[in-house]
């Protein structure tokens, strides 16, 4: 940061618009925050402060307006206070204090460092992306290399084409899938096989049985296996997952990546600690615990001495706490220090070669800095959207019509009649289905661009299929990701609606369906 970003510099936040659509907000940052973004972005990957940037905010009076209480506020409603105050932050915080700052404003912030960062480096906007142009969804954009991708193939097609980009993989990529019969698959690229590809190759990467990431028993977070930093077949597919999660990120995309805790701090550069190790085994933890609060003789009772035992290329390897652990008794005396050697072990130590893979791969788009404007658990939002399930009528209400539907219109009322029924896991598919995403947008569905549509398909049915007689539409529904658009035929019967809904969800896999 330059030595002139001082606590005095401000910068102007708009109201009522989205995080996630910045290409269509009058937010501009102030020149010296943009300064910020790009001195981060030219400085190297570690993210850390310069003297100047130490200095910046300890010049200039004091800040007169603080977000104190502002993630308690509503943002529309208090859209003038929050304007007012903005006006008197300085650029400063964003280096010493970024979570005074509400969420919503920090997500814009990051998106208009993004923005900066592609244009100071003259890349066009992805298709699909939060910031492509809403006229032409980004099409009009030359793309910086073209990703062909087999089904059966999925990862390995990842592996020989995306780590090669480079720093081009901030720019357009154009993606084309091959099926099984080795043509082409239908569809054009619009966003919506741009978006296929983050989750396809996150899917495939962060899949337990590979045998590179892990998933957490109680919550499924995921973060890499202990030994795969051990091989470079290991490292590589760490690092292209570290690469498609920082391209996610870069262009606000929802991702099915839901990070563990450790390994989140991990990324954001703050220290883990044995508090941290449930999160990663919390068996371990309790027999450290145990440890700490034996009453008896703890090197005669327990035995143990300064090693651990961990898989390593497929065999048991013992692994020494100190020099010549093997041969150092755990004490009552040293017991407090054992502890924690083991916590550093496990989190940091046996895991620093893939974390710093991963990190690597990131920082390709979004820079470590950047993202330590949020907490650990405002990552996992920013990078999957919100909770598992979604509120359908938050959906129904910012929900648009077209091609004749309107949201009175007789087939559009058994979709919602129909929606409501589905349990959870088929309302994730249903917005997987449409958006290529199973969450929604951190701020609801009024965030969500363009908005979910329900387009008019007009099908051949009896005449009175309606009253359960003769042949209703046959015609599965189908989408169009790009646009988060469901194509619905106007089906007679909530029977057909339901039948048919749940088959398109359950088989909608690839573009060809529709």
């Amino acid at each position: 940061m330059p030595s002139s970003l001082s606590a005095r510099t401000t910068l102007s936040i708009p109201t009522h618009s989205s995080p996630f659509n910045s290409a269509s907000d009058a937010f501009q940052l102030h020149p010296d925050v943009r300064s910020y973004g790009t001195t981060l972005r030219g400085g190297g990957s570690d993210g850390k402060r310069s003297t100047g940037e130490k200095n910046a905010t300890t010049r200039g009076k004091t800040h007169e307006k603080t977000f104190a209480d502002g993630d308690d506020l509503d943002a529309d409603a208090d859209a003038a206070s929050f304007d007012e105050a903005a006006s008197a932050v300085g650029a400063g915080l964003l280096v010493d204090c970024p979570h005074a700052l509400p969420f919503e404003y920090r997500v814009r912030i990051f998106r208009e460092l993004v923005k900066e960062d592609r244009r100071a480096a003259g890349y066009g906007a992805q298709a699909g992306g939060a910031d492509a142009n809403p006229a032409d969804l980004g099409q009009r954009v030359r793309p910086v290399a073209e990703i062909t991708i087999r089904r059966d193939s999925l990862l390995e097609d990842a592996l020989a084409q995306i780590p090669r980009l480079g720093d081009a993989i901030r720019g357009r990529l154009a993606v084309r899938y091959v099926n099984a019969a080795g043509g082409d698959e239908a569809g054009i690229d619009a966003g919506g096989l741009f978006k296929e590809l983050v989750s396809d190759v996150l899917a495939a990467g962060f899949d337990p049985s590979r045998g590179v990431f892990a998933s957490a028993p109680s919550d499924g977070a995921l973060y890499p296996c202990s030994d795969a930093g051990d091989t470079r077949e290991g490292l590589e597919i760490v690092e292209l997952m570290g690469t498609m999660t920082g391209k996610a990120l870069y262009e606000g995309i929802l991702a099915e990546a839901n990070l563990a805790h450790f390994f989140s701090k991990a990324l954001l550069g703050a220290p883990r600690t044995i508090d941290d190790l449930p999160s990663l085994d919390p068996e371990l933890h309790r027999s450290l615990i145990q440890v700490l609060r034996y009453d008896g003789d703890v090197e005669r009772d327990l035995a143990l001495d300064w090693t651990v035992e961990e898989s390593k290329f497929g065999a048991v390897a013992a692994f020494e706490l100190r020099p010549n652990g093997a041969n150092v008794p755990v004490t009552s005396d040293n017991r407090m220090a054992y502890v924690h050697a083991v916590a550093d072990f496990y989190l940091n130590a046996r895991r620093a070669r893939a974390n710093d893979a991963f990190a690597r791969g990131l920082s390709r788009c979004a820079h470590p800095g950047w993202l330590r404007l949020f907490e650990t658990h405002e990552l996992s939002l920013l990078l999957c959207g919100c909770r598992d399930d979604w509120d359908v009528e938050d959906l129904r209400t910012h929900a648009r019509y077209s091609g004749g539907y309107d949201k009175s219109s007789k087939s559009v009322a058994m979709f919602w009649s129909a929606v409501r029924s589905m349990d959870a896991a088929q309302r994730r598919a249903l917005l997987k289905f449409t958006t290529g995403s199973t969450r929604p947008p951190v701020q609801g569905f009024k965030h969500l661009h363009p908005p979910f549509t329900i387009h008019k398909v007009v099908g051949e049915h009896g005449a009175f299929a309606a009253f359960g007689f003769g042949a209703d539409v046959a015609r599965l529904p189908s989408a169009s990701t790009c646009f988060n658009t469901l194509k619905l035929p106007n089906y007679r019967r909530s029977s057909t609606m339901r039948e048919k809904l749940r088959y398109a969800l359950a088989e909608g896999k690839g573009f060809e369906l529709s």
